[in-house]
């Protein structure tokens, strides 16, 4: 990460922390909220990185009228005509301004919601992290150089998506393997296909489940706390 996400990383991991210590004891975070903050940030990163990764993929977003959306989509899907440009450029560093949009917005909320929730949107921020290294390493493992052994054998014993999987995905028409953490992307996937590959379903939830909006959401409704 550049300067801007990793302060605001720090910064929100401070605030849960400190709102952490001014509480009482008895309301305190136990292993279970270990736990639950592990296991939410990380499922929710799989599904959001799944569905992101799919939506820029679509065909309608290179005319899309979001400035923003239209470059990330030309860039994915020009991902796929140069799949080893990937390795002379900053791959980490195109996901700053997403990452530092989730943080910000966890230190915006920060007074309405509680220690597990901002970690769980710095733990989203993390796996989302670990999910784009893994795809540099991947690409870079296909074109026959030697990666970190924490990526090779995290590849190898299926704890991360190996190159071969993602590989998959580079077959045209690119259409599976929009994962980049192994969660539940073939069941994604199956309703995805089940409905037709609907690219208003995807536009829905891309604009209404990003961990930006979500928190939002939380807050208003009342489900974050």
């Amino acid at each position: 990460m550049n300067t801007l996400p990793t302060i605001l990383l720090c910064a929100l991991i401070l605030c849960a922390l400190g709102q952490e210590v001014m509480s009482d004891a008895d309301v305190r975070m136990s292993r279970k909220s270990a736990a639950y903050i592990i296991l939410v940030s990380y499922y929710y990163c799989d599904y959001w990185l799944w569905m992101l990764h799919c939506f820029l993929d679509r065909k309608e977003n290179l005319q899309s009228r979001i400035p923003d959306i239209k470059e990330f989509a030309t860039k994915f899907q020009d991902h796929h005509d140069f799949p080893t440009k990937v390795l002379q450029e900053n791959h980490l560093g195109e996901i700053d301004d997403l990452v530092s949009g989730v943080l910000g917005m966890g230190l915006l909320l920060g007074y309405w919601t509680s220690p597990a929730t901002k970690l769980i949107m710095v733990a989203v921020s993390l796996w989302g992290s670990l999910g784009s290294l893994n795809h540099f390493y991947g690409h870079a493992l296909t074109n026959g150089y030697e990666i970190p052994c924490f990526y090779k054998y995290g590849q190898r014993w299926g704890l991360l998506p190996s190159a071969k999987h993602h590989k998959t995905h580079h077959t045209a028409p690119f259409e599976m393997n929009w994962n980049f953490l192994n969660g539940f992307h073939r069941v994604y996937e199956a309703i995805y296909f089940g409905t037709g590959s609907s690219y208003s379903a995807l536009f829905a939830m891309f604009y209404i489940s990003n961990p930006i909006v979500l928190q939002t959401w939380g807050v208003v409704f009342g489900l974050l706390a």
